[in-house]
């Protein structure tokens, strides 16, 4: 988090306010991505009394020039040891370093499995050809995309669809998962155009063919 703009949760800590948001799917949890999940909720609380910190607690601590994300991994007094998610300890801080602290964690809806949004995502495409009646090339374009995608799950397979290729790339599934639901929007907007749902797709064909490529040049980054 930079200090040289307004962030919305250190202002609303600063406030003595809670602060709730959804970790994006596909962002970079960085250093602690082994802890925290793309699509889960988390409200973040000012801290009032160093009682209330707890080996464990995911907290937001001022670390040199920023703010960094962290656990508590120890604590000694009025001293916090600040760890990572992968098992580096950055440091020990005081309770004045600490801005706030996660109280609660909502679980993201779990996705649906790959072959159902599949599914899901050709229905929705035949729905918005069918309200739109377009022209045949763009309507033979839309569905390539359900094609291609079937033919990239293939080739990733079933045991590396939920695998992130690398920390800041989305798995296959998450980046079917926000697809079908783009479709999904896009038939409820009545100004929705037939080129932008083909782009929406072929970029998630893009991103599969990246995937496979750093799956067969890379070493995984195995997170789930």
């Amino acid at each position: 988090m930079s200090k040289h703009r307004k962030d919305p949760l250190l202002e609303a800590l600063k406030e003595g306010q809670t602060y709730t948001w959804t970790v994006s799917e596909g962002g970079n949890l960085a250093s602690m991505r082994k802890a925290i999940k793309h699509g889960q909720t988390l409200t973040m609380a000012p801290v009032t009394d160093s009682k209330e910190i707890q080996v464990g607690d995911f907290v937001l601590v001022k670390w040199h020039q920023s703010d960094i994300f962290h656990i508590v991994g120890e604590i000694q007094g009025d001293q916090f040891r600040i760890d990572n998610s992968l098992g580096k300890v950055n440091g020990w801080v005081g309770i004045k370093e600490i801005l706030g602290r996660i109280v609660k964690i909502i679980e993201p809806e779990p996705r649906p499995d790959v072959a159902i949004l599949l599914e899901q995502l050709e229905q929705s495409y035949r729905a918005f050809i069918q309200r739109e009646q377009p022209m045949d090339g763009d309507a033979g374009r839309l569905l390539s995309i359900i094609d291609d995608l079937r033919w990239y799950a293939w080739r990733i397979g079933p045991d590396r669809l939920d695998i992130m290729p690398r920390s800041n790339i989305w798995s296959f599934h998450q980046d079917l998962w926000r697809l079908s639901r783009q479709a999904k929007n896009a038939i409820e907007d009545q100004s929705c155009k037939i080129s932008n749902v083909i782009d929406l797709g072929k970029q998630c064909v893009g991103q599969a063919g990246e995937i496979v490529s750093l799956f067969e040049n890379s070493e995984p980054d195995l997170q789930q």
